[in-house]
């Protein structure tokens, strides 16, 4: 039995896809595929679930769905579903998710919180990653390290994976294999849609950041400095360096903050997605 993982973009970027086997072989794997490849490959190999990388539809209500606030809760920041936006440039992924879902519908209807097998479900790879790892990416781990470290401790080869968003897609693929073999729950409300998760049960409190790597850095400082260094203390999350007790230097994280918020309005996803991981949803559904 397989599963298929899709990792959605809009339509210009095209669809990554992975099917696994319950043995966490990489079967087979498509870049830049379209919806109707999707489809095609479904009809062809009858996975036993397939497992989408984005929501089923807009939220109902409100500028979020239950499940994306019960990820937040756990420490785990994910775009937010708000109700139909209109033509927004950048909601224009969701709407090739919702295509997905619609066009394999009348074989795999949708995931919404019961049996698993022969179902469309929505996955989070960032979820999938952090869950399996049991932490959250400190700010110095890229992304696409991270969740290839998370697949290589998971049996899953990634070296035919030259894309994050292929990455992406074996992270959805290997929560299908994992919810088959019975290890799985979810988040959400099955009217507005659940995401599927890869373990059995939630953590009960909110996930801990790996501090950063202080490889590399002057041990030659003042005394002053390594008694302070001592102490419980974090990496300043601008990247400037600089110590801190909590996330950033006085004022520093507003200016991050307009810096990113200037990007991803003109279209870079790199800064949205780091306005996300930031937790500074706000910035992103405005």
């Amino acid at each position: 039995m397989l599963s298929i993982g899709i990792g959605v973009a809009e339509e210009r970027k095209g669809l990554d896809v992975v099917a696994l086997g319950t043995d966490r072989r990489v079967e087979r794997v498509l870049s830049r595929a379209t919806v109707a490849d999707v489809v095609a490959m479904t009809h062809e190999l009858s996975p036993g679930v397939v497992c989408i990388d984005s929501p089923p539809a807009w939220a109902a209500d409100g500028k979020s769905r239950a499940g994306e606030r019960e990820l937040r809760r756990l420490g785990i920041t994910a775009f937010s579903t708000p109700t139909d936006p209109g033509d927004h440039a950048f909601y224009r992924w969701m709407r090739v998710g919702f295509s997905i879902f619609d066009a394999i519908a009348g074989d795999y209807p949708r995931f919404r919180g019961d049996a698993v097998s022969g179902t469309a479900a929505e996955v989070f790879p960032e979820a999938t990653a952090v869950l399996l790892a049991g932490r959250l990416r400190s700010v110095d781990e890229s992304k696409i390290r991270f969740r290839r470290d998370v697949l290589d401790r998971h049996g899953v080869d990634t070296s035919g994976l030259r894309r994050v968003d292929a990455v992406d897609a074996a992270l959805a693929a290997l929560t299908g294999v994992l919810a088959l073999a019975g290890e799985s729950s979810f988040v959400g409300d099955s009217a507005e849609g659940v995401i599927l998760l890869p373990v059995a049960e939630l953590p009960v409190t909110k996930l801990l950041r790996k501090p950063a790597s202080s490889a590399g850095r002057s041990s030659t400082r003042p005394r002053s400095v390594l008694l302070r260094a001592q102490r419980p203390t974090t990496w300043c999350e601008c990247g400037c360096g600089a110590e801190v007790r909590r996330r950033f230097l006085p004022g520093h994280d507003a200016k991050l903050r307009s810096q990113l918020r200037r990007r991803h309005l003109g279209g870079d996803e790199v800064a949205t997605e780091r306005l996300i991981d930031l937790g500074w949803h706000d910035a992103v559904e405005t």
